[in-house]
Parts: C-alpha cells; sequence; structure tokens
C-alpha cells in the first residue's frame, strides 16, 4: 500500500484563546495531505488513485471544579483524482466530561463521526456514521483493591444502498478488579458482556473473562496485559463459538532515543455483512529521534482472521504489513510527515487476495 502525507501539526502547546483565568481554553487546528493509494478499494485488482484531503476543526477545554470538559468538532474533505465518487465529507464531533478528583473517577463520552475507508473484511469501500456513548468509573475499595466499570453504546449505520451491508448496534457493560501487587505494578480480573444487534435481524451475545497485569510488566517493559476466554452466541443460528482472548499494548524505552512499542489484539467480532469472525492482529512499532526536531518510525504487523458464520463461511485471510517514515517538527505549531505502507492479504477466497502501497505526505498544525 503506498502513502504519501504532508502535514502540519501541533503537539500541545498555547491555546489560541483563554478565559476565566486560564481555566477555559480554545484551539484550532487544520491539516492537509496527499497521498498515493495503489488500492483504494483493498480487493483483488482494485484501482488505484491520488486522494488530497484537508481537515479544520476547533477544541474547547474546561479545567474548574470536580468536572473537567473535553470537546471538539472538526471536518475532513476528500477529493479522488479519478475515483471522484469516492469524495467525502466527513465530520466528527466528540465530547468527554472527566472527573479526575474525589474518591469516585470516571468519565463520560460522547462521539459522532462519518468515516469513508476500505473495509478489508469485505473488500470495498464503505461510508458510514459512528455514534458513541459510554461510562467508565474507579472505585477504591481499600488500600490494595479497587474496582472499575464501563457501559458502553454503538451505532455503525452505513450510508450506501448496497446489498448485504447492514447497520450493527451494539450495547455493553464491564467490570475490573484491581489489586495491588507491588508499587509498580497491578493485577487485574475482570468481565465484559456485550449484546450485537446487526440489521440483518441477527443477535450475538459475547461474554469475555479475562486476567491480566498492568504498569511494569517486566523491568522495562511497562504497559498492559490480559487474556482469557470468549463465548459467542448467535441467536439466529444457535451457534456457538469460543476462543483464547487478548489485548495488550506494552512498550521498552531501549534509550533516550529509541522505544518500541508492541500491540497484540484477539477477539470475535462482527462485519458489515453479518458475518461472525475471529481475528488475530500482532504490531510491533519503533520511534528514534533523530534530533530535537527529527524522527524516523518505522512497523511492523501481521494478523489472520477466520469467518465462522455468514455468507461466506470457512473464508480464512492472513495478511502482513510493514511501514516506515521520517517527522518533522518546525515549532510547537507545525509538523511534516512522510510515510510509506505496505500491505497484502493472502485469502481462500478470490477478492481477499490483492497488495496496496500507499505514501502519503502531511502537514498539520494547532494553535
Amino acid at each position: 500500500m503506498i502513502a504519501a502525507t504532508l502535514g502540519f501539526a501541533a503537539t500541545q502547546g498555547w491555546a489560541l484563546i483563554k478565559f476565566n483565568e486560564g481555566r477555559d481554553q480554545v484551539f484550532v487546528n487544520a491539516s492537509v495531505s496527499i497521498g498515493y493509494d495503489s488500492n483504494i478499494f483493498a480487493t483483488k485488482g482494485g484501482a488505484s488513485d491520488v486522494l488530497t484531503s484537508s481537515s479544520f476543526g476547533i477544541e474547547y477545554a474546561r479545567r474548574a471544579g470536580y468536572i473537567g470538559i473535553n470537546a471538539s468538532i472538526n471536518w475532513t474533505l476528500g477529493q479522488f483524482g479519478t475515483n471522484t465518487a469516492q469524495n467525502f465529507s466527513n465530520p466528527s464531533m466528540n465530547l468527554e466530561l472527566v472527573k479526575s478528583s474525589g474518591r469516585t473517577t470516571g468519565s463520560f463520552t460522547l462521539s459522532a463521526a462519518r468515516q469513508s475507508s476500505a473495509d478489508t473484511a469485505i473488500n470495498m469501500r464503505t461510508d458510514s456514521w459512528n455514534y458513541a456513548a459510554g461510562l467508565n468509573w474507579k472505585y477504591p475499595v481499600i488500600d490494595r483493591y479497587s474496582l472499575s466499570g464501563g457501559l458502553n453504546y454503538g451505532l455503525i449505520s452505513y450510508q450506501q444502498a448496497a446489498p448485504g451491508i447492514y447497520n450493527l448496534t451494539t450495547y455493553g457493560a464491564s467490570v475490573d478488579l484491581f489489586y495491588v501487587y507491588t508499587s509498580e505494578r497491578d493485577l487485574i480480573a475482570g468481565y465484559a458482556i456485550q449484546l450485537s444487534d446487526s440489521g440483518a435481524g441477527t443477535q450475538t451475545i459475547d461474554h469475555s473473562f479475562t486476567v491480566g497485569v498492568t504498569g511494569k510488566i517486566i523491568p522495562k517493559l511497562n504497559g498492559t496485559v490480559r487474556a482469557g476466554y470468549q463465548i459467542r452466541q448467535e441467536s439466529a443460528t444457535g451457534q456457538t463459538f469460543d476462543s483464547w482472548t487478548a489485548t495488550a499494548s506494552v512498550s521498552w524505552s531501549v534509550n533516550r532515543r529509541l522505544t518500541l512499542t508492541g500491540t497484540l489484539n484477539k477477539s470475535f467480532s462482527t462485519t458489515a455483512t453479518d458475518a461472525t469472525i475471529d481475528t488475530l492482529s500482532a504490531n510491533l512499532d519503533m520511534q528514534y529521534a533523530l534530533r530535537a526536531r527529527w524522527s524516523l518510525y518505522a512497523g511492523l504487523g501481521g494478523g489472520e482472521s477466520q469467518f465462522l458464520s455468514g455468507t461466506d463461511p470457512g473464508r480464512q485471510d492472513y495478511y502482513f504489513t510493514w511501514s516506515v517514515g521520517v517527522s518533522y517538527s518546525l515549532s510547537d505549531h507545525f509538523k511534516a510527515s512522510l510515510t510509506y505502507s505496505y500491505f497484502e492479504n493472502w485469502s481462500n477466497r478470490g477478492p481477499g487476495n490483492y497488495d496496496r502501497n500507499a505514501l502519503t505526505l502531511n502537514m498539520s498544525t494547532r494553535w
């Protein structure tokens, strides 16, 4: 996959507007990118094109009283050189209310975003509105034990009238017990349930039981690792699927310049075509600071997807991807990056056999 990005990206800096003695801040951001993609549909024989996109946004942050506020509105416009029918205009909105003091802490989030992208599971581009809401909390029971939990809601509403594409609504809840094993490490045990309702009339229930550790996993390796057992029940077919499940994100600061980050995910999910898939993915990313303003980054990843139900049971996909890039930061308000990435997918179904190259140049700014 070839991608080219030119961007002005700002790190945290001074707010454009401050009032209420600095407790309220307003930021604005903008970015522009141009990139070549050899396969914009993520399918065998997919078309190549050049995508030019720009985005504009405004952010609001309030730090006063018991509840902090983070809110943002962004708009992204994308134009293809040849496949103009795939041009998009995508707004997004986010709201977060945060309680970070007191015995019980937590957050409430709302978001809505229109997305246009190539779906690797169904090998076509999709346009959708994605809505989400979540409530998360944490409560210390005694010195070494604390409880946390959450409620969440999600809706993916597809905009194209393509046959066999279905909306998906999800409802979830989770609870975790944390035990302070050492001053640098917590042990975790948790349970999560998720109910999914597809526009095709299929309902699924997922039960996940996991244990893990967060903090310093081993000397020099920090992050969170969780693994356990997941069960999925489908109401329409009466089928039950079970497998191991895991989520992990760890980092290693090799020295002052080099940082390595690894991620792992394994779980059941539902595709836009109402198929249950068992997906495993793993990535290793590297960032190396050349100088104060220059840095190099690279990534390596792979995974597999097993289609367990739906219109194409028995399908198996495997993928491999790598990327390299360089970024430059002129000031707190300007960043530029150039990225090349390659993606190859192998499948026992024809459309799933493809490769993709991308070269992207991006610039962004934030004030």
